[in-house]
């Protein structure tokens, strides 16, 4: 659990937090940043140990899968050594821009790997004995461990609010929205987190990805950003404008802010919120799966959705005052809401999706 500072930003942190103020996809990245020591941190923050056989073994046929996945649909050729490379392996080739070749082959391989995990574990939580109730218990635990530490250990964060909503609470959300049916709910838990100042916001980011939400299940267009113009801020520090001019960011849209997609959110609302995949180890995993052993493979690590918020002091304050405040908030959605139920069509037209 390592903290920097905006002055100790690596290049990978600093891509790790303009995806996720901006909401994109890593499969639309083209290589990665990653040194030696942020390759073991991003391993550990997927809660994975490849000392451990039983997680070797998850990476090596989530690996394999890949290679013949694109192999038969693509006929793209993965070469011998990285068809054998280990994950860490990978993710260094992936970040070498020396070998081209080998490095976009590595790239196009961990996307795959990604996106085949995510359905394997998405299989495999359906078979999950375990409840919801009970995942949820595990990742709050495990966010507030991590938070409480940064507290404890006086990192810039003053206040910490998370946990799940009420059942009342979420129908009325999604009453609020275009179709309800069809609607999802990514913050059945969501946390608030409030820095000291907005410096500390990107490296509590950072923070954050390395420990909690790896950067790579952060969900695409599901990200707001109202607090920072991410390239003005940036230019105006020495080492994180430097950082830029090496990313593989487009810097035509790095001051655009992403604004918020609830209709009842008042304009003058600042906050930087994400929605991404949380991995979670199950307890005794090859007993916690209704399955025969291989429909689905019983496997130790699975993903729980939360959204996260994060913000400084100064501006959760002002949010709190006037019409940005969450209590206006909950008048404005509980209005339309009760129109919509009584009057339907006649009263407010619903929000766009």
């Amino acid at each position: 659990m390592k903290y920097r500072p905006l002055d100790s930003f690596s290049l990978f942190d600093l891509e790790m937090a303009r995806l996720v103020l901006r909401g994109g996809s890593i499969l639309d990245w083209v290589k990665l940043s990653l040194t030696g020591d942020e390759i073991r941190e991003l391993i550990r923050s997927h809660r994975l140990d490849l000392d451990n056989p039983e997680d070797l073994a998850l990476v090596e046929r989530i690996r394999d899968e890949a290679i013949i996945y694109l192999k038969r649909e693509f006929d793209f050729p993965i070469p011998k050594p990285l068809r054998i490379a280990s994950l860490p392996d990978l993710l260094e080739i992936a970040s070498d821009l020396s070998n081209r070749h080998r490095q976009l082959g590595a790239c196009t391989l961990l996307k795959a790997m990604h996106v085949i995990n995510h359905f394997d574990a998405s299989e495999a939580r359906q078979a999950l004995e375990m409840t919801d109730q009970s995942l949820f218990f595990y990742a709050e635990e495990l966010i507030y461990k991590t938070v409480s530490k940064m507290m404890a250990e006086q990192l810039p964060v003053v206040e910490f609010m998370g946990g799940r909503k009420q059942r009342s609470s979420m129908v009325t959300k999604l009453l609020s929205k275009a179709d309800p049916l069809s609607a999802q709910l990514f913050d059945k838990m969501r946390f608030r987190v409030v820095t000291a100042t907005k410096d500390d916001v990107l490296p509590t980011i950072a923070f954050l990805c390395r420990n909690l939400f790896p950067f790579n299940y952060v969900l695409a267009k599901e990200s707001t950003n109202t607090l920072l113009p991410f390239g003005t801020y940036c230019r105006k520090n020495d080492h994180l404008s430097d950082l830029m001019d090496r990313s593989q960011m487009n810097p035509q849209i790095e001051n655009s802010l992403q604004p918020m997609s609830n209709t009842h959110s008042s304009p003058s609302y600042k906050v930087v919120h994400w929605v991404a995949d949380m991995p979670l180890r199950i307890p005794d995993y090859r007993n916690a799966y209704n399955t025969d052993g291989i429909n689905p493979i019983p496997r130790p690590v699975i993903y729980v959705r939360a959204e996260v918020q994060i913000l400084d002091r100064r501006t959760h304050r002002a949010n709190e005052r006037g019409h940005a405040s969450h209590r206006r908030y909950k008048e404005r959605q509980s209005d339309f809401v009760l129109d919509r139920l009584r009057i339907g069509t006649r009263g407010k037209q619903p929000p766009r999706p």
